[in-house]
């Protein structure tokens, strides 16, 4: 089961991990609405998965977009000309 949470939960999360992290709630919303890190709109509420925001803090984007491109394979995809 996927450990899903709302930006703020997930934010809390990442305050509970580190206390003296240097990312503020807002600098994390912003990651998360510019789509650097996944998330899924349900409704008014944005809810990103915490594996992902973990998966973002170690490995930067990088590792975000090379997953993408394989859970992306077998699925139509727009060409760019």
């Amino acid at each position: 089961m996927q450990k899903m949470r709302l930006i703020s939960e997930a934010y809390n999360y990442i305050k509970e991990q580190d206390p003296d992290t240097c990312i503020t709630k807002s600098g994390f919303a912003r990651l998360v609405k510019e789509g650097r890190i996944p998330s899924i709109r349900i409704g008014n509420k944005i809810i990103v998965n915490l594996d992902n925001v973990e998966r973002f803090f170690k490995d930067g984007d990088r590792a975000l977009q090379e997953m993408a491109e394989i859970e992306s394979k077998g699925k139509i995809r727009k060409v760019m000309f």
